[in-house]
């Protein structure tokens, strides 16, 4: 996954229903007791330094307007992503053999990506 410097990014692949509410939360899949169904998969990027709360706040926002009933925070990962600037080359010139090497910069971004599983209530689906 690439993180994006322009803002955050909420990938979503699933169904869409009616916009909910309120948003149940659980970690583990075995807390859910309500009988229920995925309705999708989210995944969020953001920068390492953005607070958890925000986090979590932008993603249970996501899931109510796609209508989910609760929300299960699958994995939150760190990551790293580089990207390079400048150009490198190599050459030779005349009878002494030069050789022109050019540098490069690659920078490292810190981010963290958070997975989740969007759930309908099987009591909700109409």
């Amino acid at each position: 996954m690439f993180l994006s410097s322009c803002g955050d990014r909420i990938i979503y692949y699933g169904r869409s229903y009616p916009a909910t509410q309120t948003v149940d939360i659980f970690f583990r899949e075995s807390d859910v007791v309500e009988p229920n169904e995925i309705m999708g998969k989210a995944t969020l990027e953001v920068s390492a330094k953005k607070n958890s709360d925000k986090v979590q706040r932008k993603l249970m926002d996501r899931a109510k307007r796609k209508g989910a009933d609760a929300l299960i925070f699958d994995d939150i990962s760190l990551t790293t992503t580089g990207s390079t600037t400048g150009a490198a080359a190599a050459g030779t010139s005349g009878r002494r053999g030069f050789l022109g090497i050019f540098g490069s910069k690659t920078k490292f971004s810190k981010g963290q990506q958070v997975k989740a599983t969007l759930l309908k209530y099987k009591k909700n689906v109409r």
